[in-house]
C-alpha cells in the first residue's frame, strides 16, 4: 500500500510543517501565541485577545498589565457616562414619544455587553497577571466611577 501525505512538505525542516507556513524564511519570528486552557503565571509569548496583541518581551508585558488595567476601569467609565446619560435623558425623551431614546439606550446596553466579553476574554487568557490586571482596573474603575452609579451592575456577567 502506497500512503500519501500530501499535507507534508518534504523540503521543510520540520515534520509538522504545513506548506504554505514559511517557517524557514529568513527575518520569520518562530515565536508563535501560546493557548493555555490552565491557570499559568507565564507571560511569554502570549496573546492577548487577538493575534496582533502579542507579549514577547518584559517591556510589552509590562504594557499589557497598564493596558489591561486601564480598559478594565474604562468599563466602569462607560457604564457610568450611559447611566448619567440615560439619567439626564429621559425627561427630554418622554416628552417627545421616546423611540429613538429607546434605541440609543439599547445601542449603548449592547456595546456595554460587547466590552464586558472583550474582558472575559482577557480573563479566560487563564494568565494570573492578566486577571489580577483586570481585577485591579475594576477596582480602580469602580472607585472613581461606579460608586456614582445609582443602580451599578458589576464587571462580571455584564
Amino acid at each position: 500500500m502506497v500512503h500519501s501525505n500530501h499535507y507534508m512538505d518534504s523540503s521543510s525542516t520540520s515534520p509538522h510543517s504545513m506548506p504554505g507556513m514559511d517557517h524557514d524564511k529568513p527575518g520569520m519570528d518562530h515565536e508563535m501565541c501560546s493557548m493555555n486552557m490552565i491557570f499559568t503565571w507565564d507571560w511569554k509569548n502570549t496573546c492577548v485577545v487577538y493575534k496582533w496583541w502579542h507579549v514577547k518581551t518584559f517591556t510589552q508585558f509590562l504594557f499589557t498589565l497598564v493596558a489591561i488595567s486601564v480598559i478594565s476601569a474604562g468599563y466602569e467609565f462607560t457604564k457610568y457616562r450611559l447611566a448619567k446619560w440615560e439619567r439626564d435623558s429621559t425627561q427630554a425623551a418622554l416628552t417627545s414619544g421616546g423611540r429613538t431614546f429607546e434605541w440609543l439606550k439599547s445601542i449603548g446596553y449592547g456595546f456595554q455587553v460587547g466590552y464586558s466579553f472583550m474582558l472575559m476574554l482577557v480573563f479566560m487568557t487563564y494568565n494570573g497577571w492578566y486577571m489580577i490586571a483586570t481585577v485591579i482596573g475594576a477596582t480602580v474603575g469602580y472607585h472613581f466611577w461606579g460608586q456614582k452609579i445609582a443602580d451599578a451592575r458589576p464587571l462580571s456577567c455584564h
